[in-house]
This record gives structure tokens, C-alpha cells and sequence, in this order.
């Protein structure tokens, strides 16, 4: 795979290529080599101006993001608009690692607070790149920021995160292509992605944003054309989240586990215990709203239909009935079927 950096060198070495044919033109036909040459030397000098701080980004980040949009569209956007931006970036990231950790490994959790690292910020719009951290990172205060994680969980992050530029890649023609199925096997790990892809749309009450482009490690060359998030992407993604498709739901089962995480915003939980060993996702109903809350830490039982992985293990649940086995705490007593 090569890098950003390699494939701008490449188109680089191409009009230096051209720059030498000119020169010799120039001496074949006894003119000053300046008039064949300085067209090309211009191409080149925006060509580094445009590309250059862009690539060098990409090759640090795991996600970059490119806004556009009124809010954006000078290189001294108001620095309100640009916190936001970040605040909504960090929080996608934050909730992708956090849901991703939930469901591969039991004993080690995620830093909730844990905040990704800024790989960059250049202009041409808005560009953000920001990656997760590693392993072995030390922070501000000189302690690791991942302790006890392993490089498995790191790279199941990771790779989560660098996999979000394909979600957009996947709406075509006002609907979720079916290959998002073959892009991303695991359904649980497909939902966050499409989660998170719909929150960081531009919403209808952002006047500043009117696109989002997402790309990841690999030029964009290698991915074929980007496609960007907008607010009929949001609305898109938003009805195929509340509507999956019934044919990839496999069965009626029942569960029991334990809630780790709560994501009141998106109507999902995840649990692990008993019958979801490498940790479930689970999509309930609004009549749940006023209760999901107190049911984190919470041992439960969930009944409904559920989507499995390659291996056969269920891992998307869209939940029809919870119940509460043990309360997190024996004085507050939850739990009962609507």
C-alpha cells in the first residue's frame, strides 16, 4: 500500500518528466528554455502548495476529515465553528472505540475520555486528521494512555476507525448499497460505523457545513471516487438504522448478559455475559427510552431477532423485550417488561 506522500511524489516526478521533455524542446528548436518551462514550473509549485501539508497529514492520521461549507470557506473560519467541528469528530471517535473495545475483549475497557490525537489541521476548506492513539503512548502527564490494552484490540480500533470512509462510498442512488454486507461482515461493527457516519453528516440546523469527505490511510486513488456526507446522506443512513434489512436477520433468540455501554442518542447497548461472550449490540425501541439508563451494569435478559457474524456468533440484536435479572443496584429496582 503505498502512502499519500509516495502517490503525490509520483504525479510529482511525472511533471519534472515533463519539465525535462520542455528543456529539450527548447534546445532542438534554439529557444529560451524559460518559455516551455516556466507553465510547467508553475503546475508543479501549486501542485506542492495544494497537495503537500494534505498528504502529510493523511500519512499520520487514521481519519481525515475535509469540511466545506459557508462556515469553512475562508482560511480564518470562526473559531467557534472549527471547535465544534472538533468536539463532534473527537466524540464519533471516542463512542467507534469504545463500541469496538466493548465487543472484542472482556476484561480490558476502553478509556471512556480517552481523546484521539490531532495528526494535523491544513486549509483548501477545513482538513482535519486525527488518529487513535497507540499502545505505548504516554500523555500530558507522562503516564501510558492505553494501559493493559493489546496491540489486537489497538488494531480492531484502528481499523474501525480508518473503515468509516467507506460508509459514504456506500449510499448510491438515495439507499445503502448491499455490499455494505460483504464491506463489513461483522453486523455489529457495521452499525457503529453507520452510526457514526450519520452523526457526522451535516445535520439541516448546520448552516456553517454542507459536505464532509472522509478518507482514510490509502489515497483516495485506490478507493475510487470519494463520495461526500451530506444532510440527505444523514437522512439515509438515519431510516437504514431504524429500518435494517429483515433479510439479514437470522433468527428469533433470547440473551443474557450484562449492559456495559449505553448510547441513549442511538437507541444502543451492549452486552456481554452468558450467550455474548465476545460482546452483542443490541438495537431497542423508544418505549425502553426512560428506562435504558438505569439498566447500565445491569445483568438482563433481551428477547428479539438477531443478525450473526461469519462465524455464526450473534452479535446485532434489534430487541422486542428486556428484562431486568439483576438491578446494578439491589435498592433501585428497574426491570420490568412494558
Amino acid at each position: 500500500m503505498s502512502s499519500w506522500l509516495d502517490a503525490m511524489e509520483a504525479k510529482a516526478r511525472l511533471i519534472h518528466q515533463e519539465i525535462l521533455g520542455a528543456q529539450e524542446l527548447a534546445r532542438r528548436s534554439g529557444k529560451d528554455p524559460r518559455e516551455f518551462t516556466e507553465p510547467l514550473y508553475a503546475e508543479l509549485t501549486r501542485y506542492y502548495r495544494v497537495n503537500f501539508s494534505y498528504a502529510l497529514l493523511a500519512d499520520n492520521a487514521d481519519l481525515i476529515a475535509r469540511y466545506r461549507g459557508p462556515g469553512v470557506a475562508h482560511r480564518e473560519p470562526p473559531v467557534s465553528w472549527v471547535t465544534d467541528v472538533f468536539g463532534r469528530l473527537r466524540k464519533e471517535i471516542q463512542l467507534v472505540a469504545k463500541a469496538i473495545a466493548g465487543m472484542e475483549e472482556k476484561k480490558v475497557r476502553w478509556p471512556a475520555d480517552l481523546d484521539p490525537q490531532l495528526a494535523g489541521v491544513t486549509y483548501g476548506s477545513l482538513v482535519v486528521g486525527m488518529r487513535v492513539p497507540r499502545p505505548g503512548d504516554a500523555g500530558a502527564d507522562g503516564q501510558a494512555v492505553l494501559p493493559g490494552v493489546s496491540d489486537d484490540l489497538y488494531r480492531a480500533v484502528q481499523t474501525a476507525v480508518q473503515s468509516l470512509p467507506a460508509i459514504p462510498r456506500l449510499i448510491q442512488d438515495g439507499v445503502i448499497s448491499e455490499a455494505i454486507y460483504e464491506q463489513f461482515p461483522d453486523p455489529a461493527v457495521r452499525d457503529t460505523l453507520m452510526v457514526a457516519a450519520k452523526r457526522l453528516a451535516p445535520s439541516a440546523q448546520n448552516k456553517a457545513i454542507s459536505e464532509l469527505f472522509l478518507s482514510g490511510p490509502q489515497p483516495s486513488e485506490e478507493l475510487g471516487p470519494a463520495q461526500a456526507l451530506t444532510k440527505q446522506s444523514r437522512q439515509i443512513l438515519l431510516r437504514s438504522l431504524n429500518a435494517p434489512s429483515n433479510r439479514r436477520m437470522k433468527a428469533n433468540g433470547e440473551f443474557e448478559g450484562v449492559v456495559r455501554e449505553v448510547d441513549l442518542d442511538a437507541r444502543r447497548f451492549e452486552i456481554r455475559g452468558r450467550g455474548a461472550s465476545v460482546g452483542m449490540r443490541c438495537i431497542y425501541e423508544p418505549a425502553y427510552d426512560g428506562q435504558i439508563i438505569g439498566m447500565l451494569n445491569a445483568a438482563v435478559r433481551v428477547k428479539g431477532s438477531y443478525e450473526a457474524a461469519a462465524d455464526e456468533q450473534p452479535r446485532l440484536v434489534r430487541v422486542e423485550q428486556i428484562t431486568v435479572t439483576r438491578p446494578p443496584d439491589q435498592q433501585l429496582m428497574l426491570g420490568v417488561e412494558p
